[in-house]
C-alpha cells in the first residue's frame, strides 16, 4: 500500500512538472536562439554555405592527376567508296590532359581562398542578421512600453470619467466637464488599440524573420574594444581581395588549353585478302597561347581584384564610422536617460500638486487633464529613453562586430 502510494506521489510530481513546462511563456527562449533561427531561414546565408560545396570541388580538381577527363578517339577508314579493292583501317587512341606548370597547385591555392573567403562571407553575412533581429526585438520592447504605459493611461482616464460622472449627477460639477473626460478617455482608448495594432505586426515581422517567438530584450554586457582585424566585415573583405589575386594567379598560369599525351593503337591493310597490321604510336598535342582568348580572362581578373580592394577599403571606412557612431548614440542615450528620469519625477510631482488642488476645487479639469497629459508624456520619454540606451549598446556591440 505504502509502495502504491509512492508511484502516486511520483506520477503527480511528473504531472506537476509538466505542468510547469506547459506553462512557461511562449517567449521563454534567449536573442541568440532568435538569430540562429533567423540565419537558417535567411536565403544569403544558405546560399553560401552551398557555395563552400564549390570551392571544396574546385580543390579537388586541383589535387587530381590531370586538369581533365581522359578521352578517347576512335577513327575507321575504307575504300567503299572509291575503288573497293578491300583497304581498311582501325585506329584507336586514348588521350590525357596534363597540367601546365604551376597551374595545379595554383587552382588549390584559389580553392582555398575562395574558401576561406566563403566562410568569412557568412560570418559577416551573420553579423548582419544578428543586426536585423537586434534591432527588431528592441523595436517590440519599445512598443510594448508604449502599449503598457497607454494602458495604464487609460486605466487613469477612465478613471477620471466614472469620478466626473458621479461628480456631474451630483451637481458638484458641470457635465461639460464630464464630457470632456470621457472624451478624453475616448482618446486614449483609441491611441491603446493603434499601439496594440502597431505592436502586434511587429511581432509578426519578427517570427516571420526568426520562425521564433519574441524573446524577452534585456541590456548586452558592454564589450571592450575589439581588435578592428577580427571584425567578420572586414575579415570578409581582406579575404575577398586574396580570393581574387589567387584567382589573377591562375588565369595569369592558364595561358594555353592543357596540353595532351595520347597512346594509339591502328590496325590497317592495303587490299582485301592480306592480313591486319598492328601499328602502335604516342602523339602529343601541344596548344598554342592566344592572346585574342587570354586577354579577356586577364581583364576579368583584374577587374574583380580591384573591384575586391575598393570593397575592402570601403568596408575599413565603413566599420570605423559604425563604431564612432555606435559610441557616440550610446552616450547619448545615457544622457538622454538621466535628463528623461528628472523630468519624469518632476512632473509627476508636479501632477500630484494639481490632483490635489483638483479637488479642492482651485483648479479646473481643463487644468487637472493638462498636466496628467504632461506627465504621461513624460513617463513614456522616460520609458523610451530606458530602452534606446539598451538598443544602443546592442548597436555598439553590433558595430564592434561581436555577436548575441
Amino acid at each position: 500500500m505504502r509502495e502504491f502510494g509512492s508511484k502516486r506521489m511520483k506520477q503527480a510530481a511528473a504531472a506537476a512538472v509538466a505542468v510547469c513546462l506547459l506553462a512557461l511563456p511562449a517567449g521563454a527562449q534567449t536573442l541568440r536562439d532568435a538569430v540562429e533561427g533567423a540565419w537558417r531561414l535567411n536565403p544569403e546565408i544558405r546560399s553560401l554555405e552551398a557555395k563552400r560545396g564549390q570551392a571544396g570541388a574546385q580543390r579537388g580538381a586541383g589535387e587530381s592527376l590531370v586538369p581533365a577527363a581522359p578521352a578517347v578517339t576512335l577513327r575507321h577508314i575504307t575504300d567503299v567508296v572509291g575503288r573497293n579493292v578491300g583497304r581498311r583501317e582501325y585506329e584507336a587512341e586514348v588521350g590525357v590532359p596534363l597540367w601546365l606548370p604551376g597551374q595545379a597547385t595554383a587552382t588549390v591555392r584559389a580553392a582555398d581562398a575562395l574558401l576561406a573567403r566563403t566562410d568569412a562571407e557568412i560570418a559577416a553575412r551573420q553579423l548582419a542578421v544578428a543586426g536585423e533581429v537586434r534591432t527588431a526585438l528592441w523595436q517590440i520592447a519599445l512598443l510594448e512600453r508604449r502599449v503598457d504605459l497607454a494602458r495604464q493611461r487609460l486605466a487613469v482616464a477612465r478613471r477620471l470619467e466614472a469620478d466626473t460622472r458621479r461628480s456631474s449627477k451630483a451637481g458638484e460639477i458641470s457635465e461639460a466637464d464630464h464630457q470632456l473626460a470621457r472624451g478624453e478617455a475616448l482618446a486614449v482608448a483609441a491611441e491603446v488599440r493603434d499601439e496594440e495594432l502597431t505592436l502586434e505586426e511587429a511581432r509578426q515581422a519578427f517570427r516571420t524573420l526568426t520562425s521564433a517567438p519574441v524573446p524577452k530584450a534585456t541590456p548586452e554586457p558592454l564589450i571592450g574594444e575589439q581588435p578592428l582585424d577580427q571584425h567578420p566585415m572586414l575579415q570578409a573583405a581582406r579575404l575577398g581581395v586574396r580570393s581574387a589575386q589567387a584567382q589573377k594567379q591562375l588565369v595569369d598560369l592558364t595561358t594555353r588549353d592543357s596540353p595532351e599525351v595520347g597512346v594509339l593503337a591502328r590496325k590497317e591493310r592495303d587490299v582485301r585478302g592480306e592480313r591486319f597490321d598492328t601499328i602502335v604510336g604516342l602523339s602529343v598535342r601541344i596548344p598554342f597561347s592566344v592572346d585574342a582568348v587570354n586577354a579577356p580572362k586577364r581583364a576579368e581578373a583584374s577587374t574583380e581584384l580591384v573591384r575586391s580592394e575598393a570593397e575592402q577599403a570601403n568596408a575599413e571606412r565603413t566599420v570605423e564610422t559604425e563604431m564612432r557612431q555606435a559610441r557616440l548614440a550610446h552616450q547619448a542615450a545615457t544622457e538622454r536617460l538621466s535628463i528623461a528620469r528628472d523630468r519624469a519625477a518632476a512632473l509627476k510631482g508636479r501632477l500630484s500638486i494639481v490632483e490635489r488642488a483638483r479637488k479642492g476645487g482651485e483648479i479646473s479639469l481643463v487644468e487637472f487633464v493638462r498636466a496628467q497629459e504632461a506627465a504621461f508624456e513624460a513617463e513614456l520619454a522616460r520609458a523610451t529613453a530606458e530602452i534606446q540606451v539598451g538598443a544602443a549598446r546592442a548597436r555598439l556591440n553590433q558595430s564592434l562586430g561581436v555577436l548575441p
